[in-house]
């Protein structure tokens, strides 16, 4: 059930789903790796989304409050509380989320079951809301976890989802484990093959219509607002690299549009103070040709002087297209530094890549293309633009991540307010 904000003369409806107490608990394991984890806190922002209000108050009785628990080994824990009061708005939840780190060390998912129950929910579940646990694990564990946590959560009127990714649910004690973190309700329990599958629009559908069966959508009798309030990448350090596609099948004035696109993210943007600033955000642009025309029109910048000038002397490829080979040239010429090897991108950071693109090109090298970016912990933005899409390239480049593909009918779009705020909220 896919959720489609609706509109009441100019302004935004609300979607309601009644009082929701949900708690996410998260894998942040060694074996789970940073771009598995990173697909863990997409999961969660994209289930989120389609909630609609997150309460304004803690201590309310209508919306939705949502918490986070991600694990690793015992006394790693950590937590995004229920009753935060700096979580108000779907924007405050989305940029806690994405500021939790990878911790890496070992596994203590029982213990993390204790630690949610005692910390989030016992504490602070509100009497008339509906409570939901989503725990997702890979199945691996250490033996000194404590069994008698099993099923810690299966009190209260606790609603439990169970989520195991990968091999080790093929083993028949494992698939039991899983059973019982779910209250040993089958119809609770979710098995996949790999992390992918947690972002797909299917499953999202599906979570979507466990947790908010019967919306409300409420439309406000309110004056139109001319302006949204934009999350910026305050105060988390993000590297976008833009792949602009430059072949003959854009055309020249789709490809200022597109150039423009990259200008207005930019000015949009909190961009870093220096290159060795810890927070904030800094571009690069490669626009891309057949197999060997690449061109680095500026590199991972702060400066927006910079961009803009570089911006202005832009020249259309007007070529072939082939992503593949542009994927690992940006690998090895922006991420990385050709001349010694080192990383160019901020260690600390996110990386990013957005492709502008309508995936018709050639195939040649996409398969160890995608390898380079997973190895490379890349979060990848697909900006999928005209009615002619080749999908299953797109999906590819996406890293499997159907919500990271954002298609428009045409390159106007890409300067149209709806579709600019979507993607830098999206980015950020």
């Amino acid at each position: 059930m896919t959720y489609i904000r609706e509109t009441c003369g100019c302004c935004d409806c609300e979607k309601r789903c009644g009082p929701l107490d949900i708690v996410f608990i998260i894998d942040s394991s060694e074996s789970i790796g940073y771009t598995n984890f990173s697909l863990e806190k997409n999961f969660v922002i994209n289930v989120v989304s389609r909630l609609g209000s997150i309460a304004k108050d803690p201590k309310s009785e209508t919306g939705a409050r949502v918490g986070v628990v991600q694990y690793s080994h015992e006394g790693t824990f950590e937590a995004i509380q229920l009753n935060d009061k700096r979580i108000d708005s779907l924007s405050s939840f989305k940029e806690a989320v994405k500021k939790l780190e990878w911790i890496a060390g070992g596994t203590w998912t029982l213990s993390a079951l204790q630690f949610a129950y005692n910390t989030l929910i016992k504490q602070s579940q509100r009497e008339k809301a509906r409570v939901f646990a989503v725990v997702v694990t890979d199945g691996r564990h250490d033996p000194r976890d404590n069994d008698s946590h099993l099923q810690t959560l299966c009190v209260g009127g606790v609603t439990v989802n169970a989520i195991g990714i990968g091999d080790m649910f093929n083993m028949p004690e494992e698939d039991e484990t899983l059973r019982s973190i779910a209250c040993d309700k089958k119809e609770n329990v979710q098995k996949m093959k790999l992390f992918t599958e947690l972002v797909a629009e299917e499953f999202i559908d599906k979570m979507e219509l466990e947790l908010c069966p019967d919306p409300q959508i409420v439309c406000p009798d309110l004056p139109c607002q001319t302006e949204l309030a934009v999350a910026q990448c305050i105060q988390r350090p993000v590297d976008i690299v833009f792949l602009l596609d430059g072949s003959e099948r854009i055309g020249e004035q789709n490809f200022q549009k597109a150039h423009h696109f990259v200008e207005d993210v930019a000015r949009s943007l909190s961009l870093a103070r220096s290159d060795g600033d810890n927070m904030n955000a800094r571009i690069a642009l490669l626009q891309y040709g057949s197999e060997n025309e690449h061109v680095v029109v500026f590199p991972l910048t702060h400066n927006l002087t910079y961009i803009s000038d570089s911006l202005a002397q832009i020249k259309y490829l007007d070529s072939s297209s082939n992503i593949g080979s542009a994927i690992i040239y940006a690998v090895n010429n922006l991420v990385t530094k050709q001349s010694d090897g080192q990383r160019a991108a901020r260690r600390n950071a996110e990386l990013s890549f957005v492709f502008i693109t309508d995936g018709i090109t050639g195939s040649r090298n996409l398969a160890e293309a995608i390898d380079a970016m997973k190895k490379q912990n890349v979060m990848s933005t697909v900006v999928a633009l005209g009615s002619d899409l080749d999908m299953d390239v797109l999906h590819k480049i996406a890293l499997g991540d159907q919500s990271a593909i954002f298609q428009a009918k045409d390159y106007t779009s890409l300067s149209q307010p709806g579709f600019f705020d979507k993607f830098i909220k999206w980015i950020c």
